[in-house]
């Protein structure tokens, strides 16, 4: 779910993945790891297998895991030092593909929670996500 989760909110090539998971798991069969990860996990097949994208923030996992416990993150802090990058990251998901996710009606409560917030924030969390993957593109740590 959470290696999932980072690559769809990152933009990672579907296809990538889908090769990266049958290498690193011994126990990953394409029959079942390939619908799970272009269909479930990346949404890559139009919305065939899922009828949203499987995107979450930090709140999420946090809620639905122990993955935050002695995190170095702020999973309450959406843009700033420390701030958990799954929160920009999932912001800026909704905001890259918003015009997509528009016609899907499960999609409409988080879009309104997007324009909810005022322009300073989106622009800082659009600037935080474009640096955090700048620097993960360029090798850098965060």
């Amino acid at each position: 779910m959470v290696t999932g989760n980072f690559a769809l909110l990152a933009g990672i090539d579907p296809a990538e993945l889908h090769r990266w998971y049958l290498a690193v798991y011994a126990d990953a069969y394409e029959w079942v790891e390939l619908p799970n990860t272009l269909g479930m996990s990346q949404f890559a097949d139009g919305g065939l297998l899922a009828s949203k994208p499987y995107a979450a923030s930090g709140a999420y996992i946090k809620r639905m895991s122990d993955y935050c416990r002695g995190c170095r993150y702020d999973v309450k802090k959406r843009t700033g030092a420390g701030a958990c990058p799954f929160n920009f990251l999932y912001w800026d998901f909704i905001a890259r593909h918003a015009e997509r996710l528009n016609a899907n009606a499960r999609m409409q409560p988080v879009l309104r929670g997007w324009d909810r917030f005022g322009e300073f924030e989106q622009v800082q969390i659009r600037n935080q996500a474009s640096r955090f993957l700048a620097a993960m593109d360029d090798g850098q740590g965060q």
